[in-house]
């Protein structure tokens, strides 16, 4: 009976690799079909604002991966990182070239970037948006062999609430990142020492040499790193699927305003020639539904969400985002 039910399970699950093989392949031959005669002709440049190694870097690199096996077209990863995301950004926006051939994977920071740090001159709605990726609420970490080695979030909050600015965390400044630890003094009534990184791996590194007490970040960065970093608070509603036994800001500090996420999407700058956009929404949109490529994003933390399905959502749900952290800037003072 044992042996009928392996041969059962063997056959389903070979018929199942059939029908994503076959499913894959029609999908190549649709994008193909689409595909305008004139572009590409050389490689296309997928650009990322954060340093190699890094949590967008490699996830960025997951993508362009599964984007040269759809389309067999070759994506090359350029790094641009500096003043936590700020330069890729402006970059992007700004001065690439709208012409297919310069295109990024970004992320809400831009947000941050366009209503605090543009000065007016470009917004993030200067883009031709492509595809949603996934979105990660942002996590907190201390140094397994820091002073809070074997502390919790709530043990962390009421040292700072004993001894004001004695807990040292970092920050991007003018990003998500600085509002949540903004955030976290304002609901527990502590002051914290907010020391400004330009992107989460510099800060890791600085946490693991116990020069900080947390830094942020997020699961893809810390793999391989369990026994020198440990997650100690998720900015997000509900507990992280990959790490259901770490708490919530929310739950710690009997809040439900205290989530941040890390949302990333596919754009290019604005004014692209409409068969080249085309193809490529086309592309990222098969890239994006691919079953390997979101359980390998899963397992990095990330969460996927399936009616973010085309550009238009994608930019409403930026214009969603911005309206809710216009509000958190005015109530701050950043903004009138």
């Amino acid at each position: 009976m044992r042996q009928i039910r392996r041969i059962l399970i063997g056959a389903l699950l070979s018929l199942c690799a059939l029908h994503a093989v076959a499913q894959s392949d029609a999908a190549k031959a649709r994008l193909k079909a689409l595909k305008p005669g004139d572009y590409p002709t050389h490689p296309i440049e997928l650009s990322v604002g954060y340093a190699a190694g890094g949590g967008m870097d490699i996830v960025a690199r997951l993508v362009a991966q599964k984007f040269q096996d759809y389309t067999g077209e070759t994506l090359i990863i350029n790094n641009r990182p500096g003043a936590g995301g700020l330069l890729f950004h402006r970059w992007i926006l700004t001065q690439a070239a709208a012409n297919g051939y310069f295109i990024g994977v970004a992320n809400n920071v831009i947000i941050d970037d366009s209503l605090l740090r543009s000065e007016g001159k470009w917004s993030y709605r200067d883009a031709d948006n492509l595809a949603f990726i996934n979105l990660e609420p942002v996590l907190w970490f201390a140094s397994t062999t820091g002073r809070f080695k074997d502390r919790s979030l709530a043990d962390i909050i009421q040292a700072a609430k004993n001894e004001p600015s004695s807990v040292r965390v970092a920050t991007v400044s003018a990003t998500m990142l600085e509002m949540l630890a903004e955030q976290v003094e304002q609901k527990a009534s502590i002051q914290l020492m907010k020391v400004p990184y330009n992107s989460g791996k510099p800060s890791l590194a600085a946490l693991m040499g116990n020069h900080i007490d947390i830094s942020f970040g997020f699961i893809g960065e810390v793999q391989g790193l369990e026994d020198k970093l440990r997650p100690i608070g998720v900015a997000s509603e509900t507990p992280l699927p990959a790490l259901p036994e770490v708490p919530t800001f929310n739950a710690v500090l009997g809040a439900k305003d205290v989530n941040w996420l890390m949302w990333r999407y596919v754009m290019a700058p604005k004014g692209l020639p409409v068969d080249r956009k085309n193809w490529l929404v086309a592309c990222f949109s098969e890239v994006m539904k691919d079953r390997q490529l979101n359980a390998e994003l899963e397992k990095l933390g990330g969460i996927p969400n399936p009616n973010i399905d085309t550009p238009q959502r994608v930019s409403a749900e930026l214009d969603r985002m911005a309206s809710a952290e216009r509000s958190f800037y005015v109530q701050t003072g950043r903004l009138k």
